[in-house]
């Protein structure tokens, strides 16, 4: 199981089922790729210096179930359960600090 989470930038308030639908159409894959924004990258890269990304080589020591989903406007994230507390934690301070929509996908 994991502990799903989304950042994204946003212009101004959204529904939660707006911001729902981003997410899910998001997590289907029907994003276009594109170079990251610089506050996706900003967010990406002082995330991954705390908790680097799923790889081979780290999968058993990893918080994140998959690799992160990273585009244009936005980051999807999957963390395990036993890790979700802190990962949580980290996610929302750079999300305010980028500052970034955090989003909690799960009712």
């Amino acid at each position: 199981m994991s502990f799903d989470l989304g950042v994204w930038v946003g212009a101004g308030p959204i529904t939660a089922d707006e911001a729902f639908r981003r997410y899910a159409a998001w997590s289907d894959g029907d994003a276009v790729p594109g170079e990251p924004s610089p506050e996706t990258a900003a967010f990406y890269d002082e995330l991954t210096s705390v908790f680097p990304d799923l790889t081979a080589e780290n999968y058993g020591t990893s918080p994140w179930s998959e690799p992160l989903t990273v585009s244009e406007d936005f980051v999807l994230m999957n963390a395990v359960f036993p890790r979700a507390g802190e990962v949580c934690r980290a996610v929302l301070e750079l999300a305010r600090r980028h500052p970034l929509v955090l989003f909690d996908p799960e009712p």
